[in-house]
């Protein structure tokens, strides 16, 4: 047989028709197991995830789904670029061995690649060097530092920023992503007193004004998912969605106050709705903080006094426990995961 490709082998290579061979090429996965995807959508963004392969659906599955934008599709579609190209590359290797044994085959050649013709005093020695084969590298996957566990099917996966749906099963679990988030804040802050004791006072205060600077973006990165994803389920373009964004909400959901007058006004849904008085003062004056320790170094300045109304001293770092941080962030996380359940009122629902 002169076939170009031999069955069997590492590749479990078999024929499926007369000139028709299948083989199964493994994707290398990370340092931790798992494998990037991609999503086959041209406009979703920024379309690129990992999974551990052996949880989530592992029989069966017919139908996988973008976690970014809920585009579906047969598992294999989700193979990222480069993947396919390492198997194409790995196919135009075993082709090129293929070859190389057809040729020495043909010319009747043996293990030494060598065939002499003729004997005597004349006489021809036909030589064939196969050429090097092509060392064919791992794709390159991107690190990603999101990882969970879909509470559904069991799938570990790693994202891009807060996304919403389920790669596997294509659930809805943006909650889970909401409280994962929050949760990285509490363990830096639980380390607050080692911190202390290890590296002084300076260095554990800068850790918690961290902490309230990464409380007040999971806040205002979370409104916008919310809000953009109801603007296009209400039928406005992506076009116009941007332009609100850049004209009307800006940074708006930065600051508990003009994040509800704005939640209110594009989503229709009042954002602190059952929520404490008292938890909503505080979280303004919790989020008033941010402004020093982001712009002045945490030093206390007019603008901030004039806003936040405060007891501190202008001039004096603003003070900041971890006690307030950790109650900031438990109120934030009250309030969007209440917000979310209103504006979509079947959270586990497939529509995005």
């Amino acid at each position: 047989m002169n076939d170009l490709f031999d069955e069997g082998g590492d590749l479990n290579v078999r024929r499926t028709g007369p000139d028709e061979f299948r083989m199964d090429i493994k994707i290398p996965t990370d340092e931790h197991g798992l494998v990037g995807r991609e999503c086959p959508s041209e406009t979703c963004s920024p379309g690129y995830y990992k999974v551990k392969l052996g949880t989530g659906i592992t029989e069966g599955q017919t139908e996988a789904f973008c976690p970014y934008c809920r585009h579906s599709g047969e598992p294999g579609d989700f193979l990222t670029k480069a993947q396919r190209e390492y198997a194409t590359d790995i196919v135009a290797r075993e082709a090129q061995k293929g070859l190389d044994r057809i040729v020495t085959n043909a010319l009747g050649l043996g293990p030494s690649g060598r065939k002499k013709l003729g004997s005597g005093m004349f006489s021809i020695e036909m030589t064939y060097k196969p050429g090097s084969l092509p060392v064919v590298p791992p794709p390159i996957e991107e690190e990603l530092r999101r990882d969970l566990v879909c509470p559904k099917c069991g799938l570990q996966h790693a994202v891009f920023g807060i996304a919403t749906w389920c790669p596997d099963c294509g659930a809805d679990i943006f909650l889970t992503h909401i409280e994962l988030e929050f949760g990285a804040i509490r363990k830096m802050l639980s380390v607050d007193e080692s911190r202390r004791a290890e590296l002084g006072g300076r260095i554990a205060a800068r850790d918690t004004e961290n902490a309230l600077e990464d409380v007040v973006s999971i806040f205002e990165a979370v409104l916008k998912v919310i809000t953009r994803r109801h603007l296009l389920r209400s039928g406005l373009s992506p076009e116009r969605v941007t332009e609100l964004f850049e004209k009307r909400i800006r940074n708006h959901y930065q600051n508990p106050s003009s994040a509800e007058e704005t939640f209110q006004e594009q989503v229709g849904v009042p954002l602190f709705e059952g929520l404490p008085e008292g938890d909503r003062s505080f979280l303004s004056s919790a989020f008033e903080k941010r402004h020093p320790i982001t712009h002045n170094l945490g030093v206390v300045d007019r603008k901030y006094l004039e806003r936040a109304m405060s007891g501190d001293l202008e001039g004096r770092e603003v003070r900041l426990t971890p006690n307030e941080v950790e109650r900031a962030a438990s109120v934030a996380e009250s309030a969007l995961a209440s917000a979310y359940r209103r504006v979509f009122a079947n959270p586990g629902a497939q529509s995005p």
